[in-house]
């Protein structure tokens, strides 16, 4: 006698709440200020528009009170606490200006869809300058 066999596989759909994770974001961002940092930028696909329920939050913090170690900068920024993975890259403005006027990719990123969470505008104004004149 054959068993009928019970298929219970059923199908779940992960869904991001974009405007919990960005108020999450946007509050980290003002602890990063407290900390010293300059400007809190986010990148990547939650600032592009095209995020996952799996995807982690690309930032950009513009600091001057950060140590000279690029792996030790990222101490201070890490929040897992959070209900989304963060992905610090840290820089002086410094850094950020030089890159910039390298013209590199990031800088890119960072003025086509970059969103800034906290922090002085000015810093994004000054990378526009800096890119134009590269043009």
């Amino acid at each position: 006698m054959q068993r009928k066999s019970s298929n219970s596989a059923e199908v779940r759909f992960f869904k991001l709440d974009y405007e919990r994770v960005l108020e999450e974001l946007k509050k980290y961002a003002e602890r990063a200020l407290e900390k010293g940092a300059k400007a809190v930028i986010l990148i990547g696909s939650l600032a592009r528009g095209d995020y996952t329920a799996f995807s982690d939050a690309d930032i950009i913090i513009i600091s001057d009170n950060i140590p000279e170690n690029p792996v030790e900068r990222i101490e201070d920024f890490i929040d897992p606490t959070l209900s989304i993975d963060i992905e610090p890259r840290v820089y002086t403005i410094k850094e950020f200006i030089k890159m910039a006027e390298e013209g590199r990719r990031i800088i890119d990123k960072v003025l086509k869809y970059g969103i800034l969470l906290a922090g002085d505008r000015k810093i994004l104004d000054e990378i526009k300058i800096r890119m134009h004149k590269r043009s």
